[in-house]
């Protein structure tokens, strides 16, 4: 079960059932998938109303290919669809298409194909390094805010977490919505706020090294969260990625019993959130000080078991390291007193970004002005979300390589693409919030 921590309680329970869904509806369906869906957002709809389901049909998936092309008549979309559970009003309550002139109906949502794929990885290319550039032109002054930090082994990996991850990825979006350069994700009446989007398969881009996905577990203390490019998932020694695939080999066969199913999820979900407070308590006390076993066991309100496990799993993938009896940190952890720290770092990166942005989005939109969505009549600001993934992508590939932060893909890296960072729940606005 591969999906984005920030949606994985949810996912859990609601995306769940979609998956599902789609695997019954491969069988029923001799052709391949020919699109890829995905939600940005929340969503707690379910069957015809949860648009993953809807367009896990596939041949649901050519006709949103053929409207991507051309407007569709009622005739041709009823053809297209008449073997399926779905209908055209479906699809129009769900905003998947529009009416258009002289009935016909047109692509009213995110839908990429091949040709638009290769050409907004063009160009994001191509901003990227002129973003990277903007970057490094401040360097010193990110050098000089990043000294305060007490393990210098861990500044660079610090760096690459709060610019590449945190500031490009998470403030990024969000910058970009706030000057309305990139939709804001709208309310459903069938349920939750998201946008979606879909891909034609086939582009076959290379992602390596393009650092513009993250994964976080959000704790009652302490969250947890890996930055790094799609490859590197799943991200085995990185957490929330560890407890993900416990119960995976058996996944399909619990399926089938739906109540006990439902029943181990939800079980599972309230393991995890202990395991995830667990490991949270233990890296505050040892960033803060407490340092050895007995220290722990006496300052940490924790079942010896629980102690015990949580501190050899955090030893087992490097999160914690143990010399002469004491316990220090392998990554990097942001408690309350980095406030400073944090603050200087996307205070600088927001000032970066919200100049390069006005200097080049126009630029931008002009170069990508005959994609698909646009000749469909929809916003570039919609279309901008995945143009802003690629443009920083690259932009944070080439910082690492030129050395301005950690490498996550330089060899001998225990975490091959990615970079962990552990952080107070307080201290930053995570993907979501």
């Amino acid at each position: 079960m591969r999906i984005h921590f920030e949606w994985m309680v949810a996912g859990i329970l609601l995306l769940g059932p979609s998956h599902t869904a789609q695997a019954q509806n491969s069988a029923e369906n001799v052709s391949k998938p020919l699109i890829g869906t995905a939600i940005t957002g929340s969503i707690n709809a379910s069957g015809l109303d949860d648009p993953q389901y809807v367009l896990s049909f596939v041949p649901v998936q050519r006709l949103m290919l053929e409207a991507a092309r051309r407007p569709q008549t009622r005739e041709e979309i009823q053809k297209a669809i008449q073997e399926t559970p779905v209908t055209l009003d479906r699809l129009l309550q769900l905003e998947l298409l529009r009416a258009n002139d002289k009935d016909t109906y047109r692509l009213n949502y995110l839908l990429l194909t091949v040709e638009d794929q290769r050409t907004i990885y063009r160009v994001g290319a191509h901003y990227g390094q002129s973003l990277a550039d903007a970057f490094r032109a401040h360097q010193a002054e990110f050098g000089e805010i990043l000294r305060s930090c007490p393990n210098a082994a861990l500044r660079p990996q610090l760096m690459f977490d709060l610019i590449a991850g945190v500031a490009l990825n998470w403030q990024g979006l969000d910058l970009a919505t706030e000057l309305g350069y990139r939709v804001q994700e709208p309310r459903h009446a069938t349920g939750g706020v998201y946008l979606v989007h879909s891909w034609e398969l086939g582009a076959q881009l290379d992602s390596t090294g393009l650092y513009l996905d993250s994964q976080t577990a959000p704790g009652s203390k302490m969250s947890f969260s890996t930055f790094g490019d799609g490859d590197s998932s799943p991200r085995l020694q990185g957490l929330p990625d560890v407890f993900d695939g416990i119960d995976s080999a058996a996944e399909e066969d619990w399926r089938k019993l739906p109540e006990v199913y439902g029943a181990l999820r939800s079980e599972y979900v309230t393991l995890f959130l202990l395991a995830i407070d667990d490991a949270g308590q233990v890296m505050n006390a040892v960033a803060n000080g407490t340092d050895t076993d007995a220290a722990l066991a006496k300052a940490l309100p924790l079942p010896e078991g629980r102690r015990i496990a949580i501190l050899r799993l955090l030893t087992a993938i490097g999160y914690l390291r143990e010399t002469d009896h004491r316990y220090v940190a392998g990554v990097s952890i942001l408690t309350e007193r980095d406030k400073p720290l944090v603050d200087a770092t996307l205070k600088l990166s927001r000032e970066i970004m919200a100049d390069w942005l006005r200097r080049n989005y126009p630029l931008v939109k002009n170069e990508l002005s005959e994609l698909s969505p646009m000749r469909n009549g929809l916003p570039f600001a919609l279309v901008f979300n995945e143009v802003w993934h690629y443009e920083f992508g690259f932009a944070a590939k080439s910082l690492a390589e030129s050395g301005f932060y950690a490498n996550p893909r330089a060899p001998g890296n225990r975490y091959q693409g990615y970079v962990p960072l552990v952080w107070a729940s307080s201290l930053l606005k995570g993907p979501g919030d």
